[in-house]
């Protein structure tokens, strides 16, 4: 079973941080949750799928699920709505909120 989070997303400007040009397609990267900043659970990667390209500021829903989810190390427990969370490449290139989960 697939567990999927309904997000929120913000994606920071370049003077925030983020990169210079802004994400307009489904993607995969690492996630890191504050709940678990040093990295207890590991760090995994995440597929997100936007449900539209991010709005004038700089914000879009989605769907995020982790990109290995039938492993049983994944820690499917950090998937919880109000759980916030950083998308990261070599950057932080997002900020996000659970806002609900589906299990498929």
């Amino acid at each position: 079973m697939k567990k999927i989070a309904g997000v929120s997303l913000y994606f920071l400007t370049e003077a925030e941080g983020g990169q210079k040009g802004l994400i307009t397609e489904d993607f995969s990267t690492p996630v890191v949750f504050d709940v678990d900043q040093d990295l207890r659970f590991g760090l995994w990667s995440v597929v997100v799928k936007l449900h539209c390209k991010p709005n004038e500021l700089r914000q879009a829903q989605g769907e995020l699920y982790y990109l290995f989810h039938d492993s049983t190390e994944v820690p499917h427990h950090l998937l919880e709505p109000g759980n916030t969370f950083s998308l990261k490449t070599n950057r932080i290139i997002a900020r996000g909120r659970i806002e609900s989960i589906i299990e498929k």
